[in-house]
């Protein structure tokens, strides 16, 4: 599993070298915050999460694996205030008032953004980290505190997998 788990990092990180350097997206959440994400070398730098790790998750809302692990990231972002920034993306063009109000439903606390607006950082996304044919849904991209893409994973993850993997990109 750790060894899928680096080629898919590694996969994420090679495509660097076709992305434009200045590439950069800006996303804004279902609560109008506006998140500045710039490409890196090696993964992506979110500006307004400085020196913390971030979780960008794209998630279905028919997901039920993406559904079970909304208490999890609920719990992870009580836990790490200054250390983690969770950044959920809706990924099956759910519009947007249905997004805040599947917010609103599921009592999440984190940073949620209706991918319906942004189909082209989502593809972005997509294709650096090797999936560029569909995306499997729930996908985590774990990103330290330095920005370096360390963690691809297709699926759902349990809590201790998910806190062990936060101890890791906080180092």
């Amino acid at each position: 599993m750790k060894r899928l788990f680096l080629i898919l990092a590694l996969a994420f990180i090679s495509t660097t070298n076709i992305v434009n350097a200045e590439e950069s997206f800006r996303l804004t959440t279902t609560n109008n915050k506006t998140i500045t994400v710039g490409d890196t070398k090696k993964g992506l730098d979110f500006k307004e999460f400085k020196d913390k790790a971030v979780l960008l998750v794209l998630f279905g809302h028919r997901c039920p694996p993406c559904i079970r692990e909304i208490p999890t990231f609920i719990e992870l972002t009580n836990s790490h205030p200054n250390d983690l920034a969770i950044v959920a993306i809706e990924s099956q063009n759910y519009p947007e008032d249905k997004v805040k109000d599947f917010q609103k439903e599921h009592k999440m606390n984190y940073n949620v953004v209706a991918g319906i607006n942004y189909n082209n950082f989502i593809t972005y996304i997509a294709e650096r980290a090797g999936y560029a044919n569909g995306i499997p849904l729930p996908l985590l991209i774990a990103i330290d505190k330095h920005g370096e893409v360390q963690n691809v994973h297709p699926g759902e993850l349990t809590q201790d997998e998910l806190e062990s993997l936060i101890k890791d990109l906080n180092k």
